[in-house]
């Protein structure tokens, strides 16, 4: 799945939903790796530096999506609201979404799309 359509399913986004938080890893540089063993098969989530056992809850968690945003937009700006209405800022891009971490990571994933059209 490409940039614009993460985007778009952010943007669509019903509930925190683990294949999207798949799809923000592998945007931020992580890679997974499976191993087989027997009948079970064994899935790692690598990042540069780090091995884990368990992929970060992106569209849930706000720390981590404050993790993804540190990663896809460093040293950017960001705030996030929530109530009625939730919404979230990373410098000029204000969004809206079903939680304040799928907000921060929809709104740093749009930085991250201007700045690889600038290039």
């Amino acid at each position: 799945m490409d940039l614009q359509e993460l985007i778009q399913d952010l943007e669509k986004m019903e509930a925190p939903s683990r294949r999207t938080d798949a799809l923000l890893a592998l945007q931020a540089g992580w890679q997974r790796k499976a191993s087989r063993s027997g009948g079970n098969v064994n899935v790692v989530w690598l990042f540069p530096g780090d091995e884990t056992n368990r992929l970060p809850e992106f569209t849930r968690s706000i720390d981590a999506a404050l993790e993804f945003v540190a990663i896809v937009a460093p040293q950017k700006t960001f705030a996030f609201t929530w109530g009625e209405i939730v919404k979230a800022q990373v410098d000029e891009e204000i969004v809206e979404s079903i939680t304040p971490a799928a907000a921060l990571c929809l709104a740093a994933l749009k930085i991250k799309a201007k700045q690889a059209e600038a290039y």
